[in-house]
């Protein structure tokens, strides 16, 4: 990150050059006094009708320049340009504002402090609001996963990805086929699926030192979601094809020492959101119209179903092997329920709210969901503990803790209580 460095230009000392009473002689024998009047006057008519000139054509420039680029140049941006590149430095303590001009849902995670990744930049920030990193990019579609410190962001429907550290990233390496998805743990071990010739994807999985560890291409399913086993020894792919019309759901589970999957689930009509490892023998699938839990050692799928009921916001907690479901009872996704689910599938409590619940998050016993630009917080038996204002534009939630929340702004992000 450039920054400015101000120079000092010390002025000369005027009472030091006062001339001699000695005559000063040009080349020509010259007295300099006589030399210096002898020279050439430009019209100032001349140099004014130059300045202008020079003035029209950069303001022309300028304006061109603009134009070409007017969906960047925001004022988020262009403060963000002066702050960070121009000037180099940057605030502390929440609110933080936002690098770029959107962060998804999806791409806002919590984990010590909070990472994003927007339409032009990646950042870290410290719990106490602090930048502990922060890096360009430029995807056109990015989307970014996080385990521990580790970090990848892939292009989606693009090529390339980048891994590296929350305060650094490595550099950006080619693929020869669109991402479709990836993932990475919190070891380093990370995993890339690719679109590619003959098949409906492939699976590349890499070691921390970016070494190729397996390859396995599927022939029948699109995956569209990946999981790293904790130890990297193996992965859960997700992936749909078509019958008649409709769109039939599986679950891979795959073993790096093995050339074929250990184990399949077939997942009905469900597209896979996410799938993600409570630990080396569990897993959690959440989908369109079902969610499920994997037993992988006891070959075990069992299946959480929504009913006829519209899912609105999730969040998996590996900490707690547990995971929160809201299913609006309306068409339109209001009067949600907050479905508190088990590693064993189980639903061990709902809580029937009035709200329009677009983004929950799961800490502990606490559960955080997000109304409009109101936040709420209940523990995972329905009891309330409280709201607050979300501030306008709030767009997701992220619990550092069973007190205090994230809330992803349009242009910041902010820290809150609601307890």
């Amino acid at each position: 990150m450039w920054k400015w460095n101000k120079g000092r230009h010390s002025a000369d000392n005027l009472d030091k050059k006062k001339k001699s009473g000695r005559t000063v002689l040009s080349y020509e024998d010259v007295p300099l006094e006589e030399y210096n009047d002898e020279r050439t006057q430009i019209n100032k008519k001349a140099v004014k009708r130059i300045l202008i000139i020079v003035a029209v054509i950069v303001v022309m420039g300028i304006v061109i320049y603009a134009v070409a680029n007017r969906d960047a140049l925001t004022p988020d941006n262009l403060g963000n340009w002066v702050k960070y590149d121009l000037i180099g430095s940057s605030d502390s303590g929440f609110p933080a504002k936002i690098i770029g001009s959107n962060v998804t849902d999806g791409n806002f995670k919590c984990d010590s402090g909070v990472s994003y990744v927007s339409d032009t930049s990646f950042a870290s920030i410290s719990p106490e609001g602090n930048e502990v990193g922060y890096n360009q990019h430029s995807f056109s579609k990015p989307v970014l996963e996080t385990a521990g410190e580790n970090v990848i962001i892939y292009n989606l429907g693009g090529n390339g990805y980048v891994v590296g550290k929350k305060d650094k990233l490595g550099e950006i390496k080619d693929t020869d086929n669109y991402v479709i998805t990836a993932d990475i743990n919190a070891s380093g071990v990370y995993c890339v699926v690719t679109q590619t010739d003959g098949y409906f994807s492939k699976l590349h999985v890499y070691n921390k030192d970016g070494e190729k560890l397996y390859a396995y291409s599927f022939s029948e399913y699109y995956v569209n979601s990946v999981s790293i086993n904790p130890n990297g020894t193996g992965c859960v792919a997700c992936g749909v094809t078509g019958d008649n019309g409709s769109l039939l759901g599986i679950a891979y589970v795959l073993d790096f020492s093995s050339k074929e999957p250990v184990a399949t689930f077939n997942l009905d009509e469900t597209t896979a959101y996410e799938c993600e490892y409570f630990n080396s023998n569990s897993v959690c699938v959440v989908g369109s119209d079902a969610s499920y839990t994997i037993d992988i050692r006891g070959g075990k799928l069992t299946e959480v179903e929504y009913g006829n009921k519209l899912l609105t916001a999730y969040d998996i907690n590996p900490d707690t092997n547990s995971f929160v479901l809201s299913l609006s009872r309306s068409a339109d996704g209001r009067k949600c329920s907050i479905n508190y689910v088990n590693i064993n599938g189980e639903i061990v409590s709902v809580n029937d709210t009035k709200r329009a619940i677009t983004s929950i998050s799961l800490y502990k016993n606490r559960v955080a969901v997000l109304d409009s630009n109101k936040l709420y917080m209940y523990d995972t038996d329905g009891k309330s503990y409280g709201s607050t204002d979300a501030g306008t534009g709030a767009k997701a939630v992220r619990l550092e803790n069973t007190d205090n929340a994230y809330v992803l702004g349009i242009n910041e992000i902010r820290k809150l209580s609601a307890s």
